[in-house]
């Protein structure tokens, strides 16, 4: 049974449904049997307000939780060195998910060809050893995982462009970075999306992971509540895969 979720979005990112306050997330997770979670909104979301990262921190203290609630942040890399969150504003919590491709935001450098999968693939794996390299990544949060909203492509056509791409992926650099990754004590994100979007060649990926020491993070990544019991959808994989607990990724107390 999956037991903990550390990627989870409430209505302070614009992106998800208004009815995903923090008392219902918690209340949902706990009767699906969830032991810890991480509140994880978008950092752009708070724009740098202290106020409002304080009254998220209440809205978890007054919701009086049975199971384990962390408040996270969820940034991007912009291009190499340069982040959407400040230092300053990653105090406030407690672990950072730092995101390499998200591509339909503004700012975020892009491959220079969506259709090219080794393009994407030079480009993925750039921006993936920057996220390593940044000192406030505490975790790296859907690594080569293509959105279908940013490329356009159906399931099928996506799933071959993934497969190729990481075809295109040079495998010593990408174990370099996992051992940066794991001397680091970073966790690489494992998330339902990759069933949901069918894109399974990132199985051989999560193997790389394990096999370098690398700790595998569990997040919904959810923005409505449907797709908090989206997690079901990794037990085969994790299963697959041979995760255990000792495999598996917990921010720090």
């Amino acid at each position: 049974m999956i037991s903990c979720d550390y990627h989870i979005h409430t209505q302070l990112s614009g992106c998800a449904d208004n009815e995903l306050s923090v008392k219902k997330i918690i209340q949902f997770q706990q009767d699906l049997g969830i032991e810890a979670i991480g509140i994880t909104d978008h950092d752009y979301s708070y724009k740098s307000k202290v106020k409002t990262i304080q009254a998220a921190q209440q809205a978890i203290k007054e919701a009086d939780p049975a199971i384990k609630v962390h408040f996270g942040v969820e940034s991007q890399m912009l291009e190499y060195q340069v982040t959407s969150i400040t230092i300053r504003l990653a105090s406030y919590f407690d672990y950072v998910l730092m995101a390499p491709n998200h591509y339909h935001l503004r700012g975020v450098a892009q491959p220079r060809s969506f259709r090219d999968p080794r393009r994407v693939a030079l480009h993925e794996i750039y921006m993936f050893e920057a996220a390593i390299a940044c000192p406030m990544t505490d975790a790296v949060v859907h690594p080569f995982l293509l959105s279908p909203n940013v490329f356009q492509f159906s399931d099928e056509e996506l799933s071959a462009f993934g497969q190729e791409m990481m075809r295109n992926i040079e495998q010593k650099r990408l174990i370099y970075q996992l051992d940066l990754a794991s001397q680091r004590g970073l966790g690489i994100e494992i998330s339902p999306k990759m069933v949901r979007y069918n894109q399974l060649h990132l199985v051989e990926f999560y193997k790389l992971c394990l096999e370098r020491d690398v700790k595998l993070l569990i997040g919904s990544d959810a923005h409505n509540l449907k797709q908090l019991e989206e997690l079901s959808l990794l037990a085969p994989i994790l299963e697959e895969l041979g995760v255990t607990e000792e495999h598996l990724w917990h921010p720090k107390e």
